[in-house]
């Protein structure tokens, strides 16, 4: 017989996390990291790699337009151009937009903020951004009814033991793949806007009431200036049918969104992760260090392509441990972390991208059968 679930009801009150009298393991691992940094010189922030990065990412945005728009190629070439262009958003996301919203990206906190616009650039939005990721997601992660990014992203698909089972979830390991093609399409068109207008999540999971009207104006004008640039341009310059139009900007946001979702979605969403439950008080019983260890994964840690493709994502942990220091040391931080980690015995996660994937997939059949997480059954 299965295992059901644990059926956690939402607390008004948020997660309060165990603090020891003394998180030795947590100290050392600040004080070795600050040796790292005082030993080779280097900056927490991206210095130039991260600046020839980020007008790297910019220019190609606007070349690769450019030539999109030139009419010089037949339909596959242009196919193949607007693709490219496409995936070069994903790029924006993990290596600009990301690092800027951390203020990680670059010492000066004002061309960070900048460059954080770059999530409107690209059809999502900073302001929300910064809510639902920064301040709720970092600190509360694979906790339900706290975590945007486990809790109701996806009606049809279960990846908690605290989310209500319905019979169809037996199937999302099946079907997962489809929703998740669709991804980047409902971000752009409908998660962005919904979450400001009345009877949305943000009040829930984002503690605000309404954002301010000057974040009302900056969506506006930034979806405007997006759907203007991707739709409206498009349709009118390129020398195709607009059933040729739409099938490829289908298939585009298709291929986009597999490459968005193959990267965000495993670093938490795995077999092995634990989902922290609250009791009635709101109490935890890891401290919040332990926790993020049970609940994060790292995928091709020291592969400095993956660092380089998605922004340090690949390893999660340093990331959520020292989310103000620029992913261009993540590889090096890594090590420093799984050392300490085995050092005071301390599990570390890590997987190849593939092992990583497969791993979510497990962890969706599990969830489809009701039976709750391998660490959950004792």
């Amino acid at each position: 017989m299965p295992r059901t679930s644990i059926q956690q009801k939402p607390s008004a009150v948020k997660p309060t996390f165990k603090k020891p009298d003394v998180d030795e393991f947590s100290k050392i691992l600040a004080l070795r990291v600050d040796n790292y940094f005082k030993k080779t010189g280097k900056s927490k922030k991206g210095g130039w790699e991260a600046t020839i990065k980020t007008v790297f990412l910019l220019v190609l945005f606007c070349v690769l337009y450019a030539l999109l728009l030139s009419n010089r190629f037949n339909p596959w070439g242009t196919f193949f151009i607007a693709l490219l262009f496409g995936l070069t958003h994903g790029l924006i996301v993990f290596n600009i937009a990301h690092d800027a919203s951390h203020n990680a990206l670059f010492q000066n906190n004002k061309l960070n903020k900048i460059l954080s616009y770059t999530f409107n650039l690209v059809g999502s939005n900073s302001y929300l951004w910064n809510l639902s990721h920064n301040k709720t997601h970092h600190s509360y992660p694979n906790i339900a009814d706290f975590d945007p990014d486990i809790h109701k992203q996806a009606p049809l698909i279960r990846v908690s033991p605290t989310e209500p089972y319905r019979w169809y979830n037996r199937f999302q390991h099946v079907y997962a793949t489809f929703l998740y093609m669709l991804f980047s399409i409902f971000f752009v068109f409908v998660k962005g806007l919904k979450e400001f207008f009345p009877g949305s999540t943000s009040k829930r999971w984002l503690g605000i009431d309404h954002p301010p009207l000057r974040e009302y104006l900056v969506l506006f004008f930034s979806k405007v200036i997006y759907f203007t640039y991707t739709l409206v341009i498009p349709i009118l310059v390129l020398d195709v049918t607009w059933q040729q139009f739409f099938l490829g900007y289908l298939a585009i946001h298709i291929i986009l969104s597999l490459f968005l979702l193959s990267v965000l979605i495993p670093v938490h969403l795995v077999d092995e992760s634990d989902f922290g439950t609250v009791d009635q008080k709101g109490h935890l019983a890891d401290t919040w260090t332990t926790h993020i260890f049970k609940n994060t994964i790292d995928f091709s840690r020291t592969s400095k392509l993956a660092n380089i493709l998605f922004g340090g994502l690949n390893t999660h942990i340093v990331h959520h441990i020292f989310p103000n220091i620029c992913h261009v040391h993540y590889i090096a931080l890594s090590e420093i972390i799984k050392q300490s980690a085995e050092e005071y015995h301390i599990q570390y996660h890590e997987a190849t991208m593939w092992g990583a994937i497969i791993s979510h997939y497990k962890l969706l059949k599990r969830m489809g059968s009701n039976e709750i997480p391998k660490q959950n059954l004792n």
